[in-house]
C-alpha cells in the first residue's frame, strides 16, 4: 500500500507492506517493523521498536486524525496536491481562525473576546475521542471573536475563534 500524506506543511511518502503477522512501514525512506492489532473499530494496539502504544484513528473525508500517546496528528491524503489547509488553524490578513481539528465538544473557552494571548496560549479546548485538545494562538495577539460556547458539539473544521496576531515591529 502506498500513500502520500501531508503533516503540517510537510509531505510524506508512506508505504505499508504485510510480512507475516507484522507490517513493514516506510516513511520517507525510514523503515519500521510494526505489530498492529485492532482492539475495536478505529482503535489499535501498536508495537514498534519495542515500544507499545494505543492508537486511535478517525477518518474524516481525506483526513485521518491519529492519536498516539496523547498527541494528535492530522494526516491529509494527497500531499501537496490536496491543497487543504490545516484543520486547527488558518491565518489570513493577520487574523488566525482557530478551527475544530475533529468532531467533538467544546469543554472550555480559555480566553474570551478582547483578551490578550501569548503565542501557544490556549484559546479553546475541544474534547474528542475521550481526550482534551487545547487549541492555541499561533502568535501573540488578542482574541477578537469566539464563535462557540462551552458544551457545544462541533464538527471538524468548524470555526471556533479568531485571534488577531500582533504584527512584528518594523526592522530598523
Amino acid at each position: 500500500m502506498e500513500y502520500e500524506y501531508k503533516i503540517g506543511e510537510e509531505d510524506h511518502a508512506v508505504t505499508a507492506e504485510r510480512r507475516g503477522a507484522s507490517y513493514v512501514v516506510n516513511v520517507n525512506g525510514r523503515e519500521w517493523e510494526v505489530d498492529l492489532v485492532a482492539s475495536e473499530p478505529g482503535c489499535y494496539s501498536l508495537v514498534a521498536a519495542g515500544e507499545a502504544a494505543e492508537v486511535v484513528v478517525v477518518r474524516d473525508g481525506p483526513r485521518r486524525y491519529v492519536v498516539v500517546a496523547g498527541y494528535t496528528v492530522v494526516l491529509e491524503e494527497g500531499g501537496a496536491e490536496a491543497g487543504v489547509a490545516s484543520a486547527a488553524e488558518e491565518i489570513v490578513g493577520g487574523v488566525q481562525t482557530i478551527r475544530a481539528p475533529m468532531p467533538g465538544k467544546v469543554v472550555k473557552i480559555a480566553a474570551g473576546e478582547g483578551e490578550a494571548v501569548d503565542k501557544g496560549g490556549t484559546v479553546v479546548v475541544v474534547e474528542a475521542m475521550k481526550m482534551e485538545h487545547p487549541l492555541a494562538a499561533a502568535g501573540p495577539g488578542r482574541v477578537v471573536k469566539i464563535t462557540c460556547e462551552e458544551g457545544q458539539n462541533v464538527d471538524a473544521d468548524e470555526p471556533l475563534a479568531e485571534v488577531e496576531i500582533d504584527s512584528p515591529p518594523p526592522d530598523k
